[in-house]
């Protein structure tokens, strides 16, 4: 009997050990981000698929607005107080780095996926996730956008989805003039931009009918030399200021106008014309009137169709300093896989690979998961580190434009340039 109660005792202290070890090896990965009830639902999902091969692992998140997710993530990684894991686009992940030089160099956790998961990522996911030779982010999600335009509106002016930048011209005339949402007032318009800073202006505006049109980039070429006197990018950004000024088919309110505040016109049913995200539909397909719009490729001044554009790569990055590094190194590995890729899509509408079931896709996703015409941004801010800079300084010309049409817009666009490459030396001698 006093064997027995020996074994017993034994046997409880045995598991009470392995429990202790066990719960002394659980680890909390903490990942801040600005995704909103999305991300804080795709990555709850994907910590539960995690946990059957990492069971010791909880993956939580926090989200914020952008510009506190930027002012706490610079301060917790000065302070030694950062989270795990940032999760952001591509060139917010560059301006943390460049502000704090804190983020861990990615590379091997790059060589250490499997063969499927390494050949879903392109080299140009990787172009824009790398920074001064870096690999910041492992990168799992493309942001796409397209011409949304209100299927219902289309029907009321009798006219079919627009292709050709003329097409686009006149149908938001129409938009503007005929009352297409039937409430006996003059208060639609015809396209929805923003331009209250320079990443809305240049980046959500002007980069838009540049890419739809297949050209590589608003500003500057590969070499990082100034190119809006282009023939081609010049007429792109002259037809994009002639929406403020001679055509006047935008909200005067435009001017003001960031991410939110585009949305909230758009998603107020007053403008025919819009930007579409794939991680708008996910929303917009639910929302009344769920559905009431059609998405293609960007207007181009030839013969359509123009390209889809993949305005960003979005990743999930590691702070040098965070409490639980290693564990973090390896969870960035595991967004790369077929079962996390899944849930990305299903509930950000991003994804990198094309091996993923489509079958309950919306109809307003569909479109970007199909397109065959698509044109990536080049990423400059990966590229060249005073880039950010000459954007802005390009923005206080754009608006000054706006607020002050030129007599000849081919001369503002030289005297712009000229004014831009001098600044562009300026910006490489300060370093």
């Amino acid at each position: 009997m006093r064997g027995i109660v020996r074994l017993t005792i034994a046997s409880a202290a045995g598991s009470i050990a392995l429990a202790a070890a066990t719960f002394a090896h659980a680890q909390e990965i903490m990942i801040w981000h600005d995704k909103g009830e999305d991300g804080l639902r795709m990555i709850e999902q994907m910590s539960e698929l995690y946990k059957k091969e990492h069971p010791n692992v909880t993956i939580k998140s926090l989200s914020m607005p952008t510009d506190q997710w930027f002012s706490r993530t610079i301060a917790a990684l000065n302070t030694n107080t950062a989270p795990d894991i940032i999760f952001n686009d591509n060139p917010r992940i560059v301006q943390i780095q460049q502000t704090t030089r804190k983020l861990s160099d990615l590379k091997p956790q790059l060589e250490q996926l499997s063969a499927d998961d390494r050949k879903a990522i392109s080299p140009a996911d990787l172009a824009a996730s790398t920074y001064q030779d870096r690999l910041l982010q492992v990168p799992f999600q493309r942001t796409m956008t397209g011409l949304g335009v209100r299927k219902s509106w289309l029907a009321k002016v009798g006219e079919p989805y627009p292709q050709t930048w003329d097409d686009v011209l006149r149908v938001a005339k129409k938009f503007q003039d005929e009352d297409p949402d039937g409430n006996g007032r003059k208060d639609t318009f015809g396209i929805a931009m923003q331009a209250g800073d320079a990443a809305s202006m240049i980046n959500a505006g002007i980069s838009l009918l540049v890419y739809g049109n297949g050209l590589p980039h608003p500003v500057i070429d590969d070499k990082g030399e100034i190119i809006i006197d282009q023939p081609e990018v010049a007429k792109a950004t002259i037809e994009y200021l002639k929406l403020f000024t001679d055509y006047k088919l935008v909200s005067p309110e435009t001017v003001n106008h960031t991410f939110t505040d585009m949305y909230q016109l758009i998603e107020g049913g007053r403008v025919g014309m819009f930007r579409v995200g794939n991680w708008n539909v996910g929303k917009w397909d639910k929302s009344p009137p769920a559905g009431d719009y059609v998405v293609g490729g960007y207007p181009t001044f030839g013969p359509g169709p123009g390209a889809m554009v993949v305005g960003s790569v979005r990743g999930m990055a590691v702070p040098e300093n965070a409490k639980n590094k290693e564990a973090a190194k390896d969870f960035v590995k595991f967004i790369v896989s077929k079962g996390a890729q899944q849930i990305s899509l299903n509930n950000m509408g991003g994804s990198l690979r094309g091996d993923l079931d489509t079958a309950g896709l919306t109809p307003g996703l569909k479109p970007f998961v199909e397109a065959n015409k698509l044109q990536m941004d080049d990423f400059a801010a990966a590229k060249f580190p005073w880039y950010l800079k000459l954007q802005e300084a390009y923005y206080k010309h754009l608006i000054e434009a706006v607020n002050n049409p030129p007599a000849d817009w081919n001369a503002w666009i030289k005297t712009t340039a000229d004014a831009l490459r001098k600044e562009q030396a300026s910006l490489q001698k300060k370093g």
